[in-house]
């Protein structure tokens, strides 16, 4: 067998050693090697919808008929106890005798009212009246302070002002009379009580200047 020289051995161990070298850099590239990766697509938002415009609330009209000229039995409902349901016809029937000039009538109708059912803040407004048709302006206050300090309707609340100026008018107090009536038709812009006397007294039925307040 053929000796190979010693410088020979020596190259062929040196070109192995490079070869492989240059393999173990070459796998190491290749693992080094990053794929790029394409950047997330943003997805887009979606359009904001346009706000739609909030419409003004409607307003109520103002009422235009005063129910406190309609029967006072229309108070009366499932949960009117039977004394107060007969109070209020009572009150009703009082009602239409103030109505047809008849006082001394009306009274005994609403002292009766009145006794049987002392909660009842209608027969105390329709009394008042009656008070005042006869020039009785201290017991008609007397009976619309009274009314003031129970519960009732809207409608009979705006009514009881309107009256209170009635009797600020048979007292003299003019300017008091007229912020009582406006008073009225703050609360129940329909109280015709308050409309006609606003009339006479103004020229108008409704805002029409004077000063004073109503206590």
């Amino acid at each position: 067998m053929t000796r190979w020289s010693p410088w020979l051995v020596r190259l062929m161990v040196v070109l192995l050693a490079l070869t492989l070298l240059d393999c173990g850099q070459t796998r190491r590239r290749t693992r080094r090697k990053v794929v790029a990766r394409p950047a997330p697509t943003a997805t887009p938002k979606p359009a904001k919808k346009p706000v739609a415009a909030r419409k003004a609330p409607a307003r109520t009209p103002a009422p235009m008929h005063d129910i406190t000229r309609d029967p006072v039995t229309r108070l009366v409902t499932a949960s009117t106890s039977a004394r107060d349901a007969a109070s209020l016809k009572l009150a009703e029937r009082a009602r239409q005798e103030l109505d047809s000039g008849t006082t001394e009538e009306a009274f005994e109708l609403l002292d009766t009212a009145i006794e049987n059912s002392p909660r009842l803040a209608p027969a105390y407004i329709l009394r008042a009246r009656a008070y005042l048709a006869q020039g009785a302006t201290a017991q008609a206050r007397s009976d619309l302070d009274k009314a003031a300090s129970l519960p009732a309707p809207t409608v009979w609340v705006a009514e009881a002002a309107a009256v209170r100026g009635t009797m600020f008018e048979l007292e003299g107090n003019r300017n008091e009379a007229i912020a009582a009536y406006r008073r009225a038709l703050r609360i129940y812009p329909a109280n015709q009580t308050a409309r006609d006397a606003l009339k006479r007294l103004t020229g108008t039925s409704g805002d029409a200047p004077g000063a004073g307040t109503s206590p």
